[in-house]
């Protein structure tokens, strides 16, 4: 069977995602962290950031809500807030024995630990409220993908290239900042406006 040259074989539509061939539009493997609810198809295009735990979301996702509780026992300071690899954003709450604390501890975001001042006393509990999560900006959805609950999922993503700005997809209600940019641009994305040229 032959085809004929002039003949249709597919229709394609350009999405305007990509905005011009340099820096190149390189693509690579990644891991985007499995849903909480339900599942979501999400659409080539959409702006990942990166997890503290090597996993991709989109961008704009709110870090996750943690705790931590403990008891005192007179002499240990320092405390560990690290929960399955993963250090905590930051530390929004801490409480001993039911009071909250405004000082008399930092929380080193780099190690992972909270250090009181002075020991906690003996047998006083420790509870402390963090945010898991800082995610930055870091790559471009390829290919569509769904995500469901059960485990993460594999996705092919930008992690160079020159996009338009009004072609990416992030949360819903979230706009791209300043410093999503700046995130993009040392990752190796550039993000232009997309110029509409009317035609006579």
């Amino acid at each position: 069977m032959s085809t004929r040259l002039d003949e249709t074989i597919a229709t394609m539509g350009a999405d305007n995602l990509i905005s011009d061939v340099y820096p190149p539009a390189d693509v690579f493997s990644v891991k985007i962290l499995k849903e909480s609810g339900t599942a979501t198809t999400y659409k080539r295009g959409t702006v990942l950031a990166l997890g503290e735990d090597g996993k991709m979301v989109i961008l704009g996702t709110a870090g996750t809500a943690g705790t931590f509780s403990s008891t005192g026992d007179g002499s240990t300071k320092a405390f560990s807030l690290i929960a399955n690899g993963v250090k905590p954003a930051t530390v929004t709450e801490v409480k001993v024995d039911g009071t909250a604390l405004e000082t008399g501890f930092e929380y080193n975001a780099e190690t992972g630990y909270l250090i009181f001042a002075e020991a906690p006393a003996n047998t006083k509990t420790i509870a402390v409220k963090t945010t898991i999560g800082a995610y930055t900006a870091n790559a471009i959805l390829a290919e569509d993908v769904t995500v469901g609950t059960a485990a993460d999922a594999a996705a092919i993503a930008y992690r160079t290239g020159h996009f338009n700005s009004n072609a990416l997809i992030v949360a819903s209600g979230y706009t791209i900042t300043a410093a999503d940019k700046e995130a993009l641009r040392t990752a190796g994305i550039l993000l232009s406006d997309a110029v509409s040229i009317a035609s006579n």
